[in-house]
């Protein structure tokens, strides 16, 4: 089930958007034309502008899959954890736009929003990611596996995980999530965050996850590299038979 295409995904939000649109030569055109795909922050934007956003990305960067999120400030992002209530009808007003993103992003606290949510992302072809995560620590194996029966149950066809490491192989729990669940959704990642999960971004793809995230501009994640730097990385990904060759790597940049 799990598409063979690795994507790696650029995060878009006012800065990079408006500076594309104004400047077709703007080095942030490199970094999306990086890009397999790209994250519409939502939460990044004023709501008034959200029925509009996938368009507008559709058009600097054409042919690129769109992956929509909300992020709550509990999950890292900047949209308020009291106005959780509001957004499906803010989901709503995306899908019912002219043009939609491939994918919605759900976090895994609110699975009670998935139903409603996933009918009316259907009928536009929309799939939904349900992702976790976890500022503090990588989850432990039956964790995982809960998380991923959590998400089999709902029939989600992408699963997202990432969480905080804080030793040299703590991603190693997530590479062995990997190997076991990947293949059980069409879209998946699993990678750590801070200084020590960093080469987890580009080494869970070779585990054999098919989603990863990059910076377009400033990292919004601890540990998260730019894309540009990743896409070098992942063209070269055949050629590494270690996460210390990898290291290597990136280190040059």
């Amino acid at each position: 089930m799990n598409s063979s295409e690795k994507y790696l995904v650029g995060l878009v939000g006012p800065e990079a958007l408006e500076a594309a649109e104004k400047d077709p030569f703007h080095p942030v055109r490199l970094e999306l034309d990086s890009c397999g795909a790209l994250e519409i922050r939502y939460d990044f934007f004023d709501t008034a502008l959200w029925p509009r956003l996938s368009e507008r990305v559709r058009k600097i960067a054409p042919g690129k899959m769109q992956i929509g999120t909300i992020r709550l400030k509990h999950d890292g992002g900047t949209f308020d954890d009291a106005r959780a209530v509001e957004r499906p009808a803010l989901w709503q007003s995306i899908l019912n736009a002219s043009e939609v993103p491939e994918w919605l992003d759900l976090e895994r606290d609110y699975l009670g929003d998935f139903e409603q949510l996933n009918d009316k992302a259907l009928r536009r072809k929309v799939g939904i990611i349900i992702s976790e995560h976890n500022f503090t620590r990588i989850p432990g194996d039956q964790e995982l596996e809960d998380f991923a029966k959590d998400v089999k149950r709902f029939k989600a066809p992408g699963l997202k995980i990432a969480a905080m490491s804080n030793t040299e192989r703590d991603c190693d729990r997530l590479y062995k999530f990997i190997k076991k669940q990947s293949r059980n959704f069409k879209m998946f990642a699993a990678f750590g965050m801070g200084e020590t999960g960093k080469i987890s971004r580009v080494w869970s793809l070779k585990e054999g996850a098919n989603l990863t995230y990059g910076a377009i501009g400033r990292a919004e994640a601890p540990g998260q590299i730019d894309v540009s730097t990743m896409k070098k990385a992942l063209d070269q990904l055949d050629n590494f038979n270690s996460e210390f060759e990898l290291l290597a790597f990136l280190s040059k940049f």
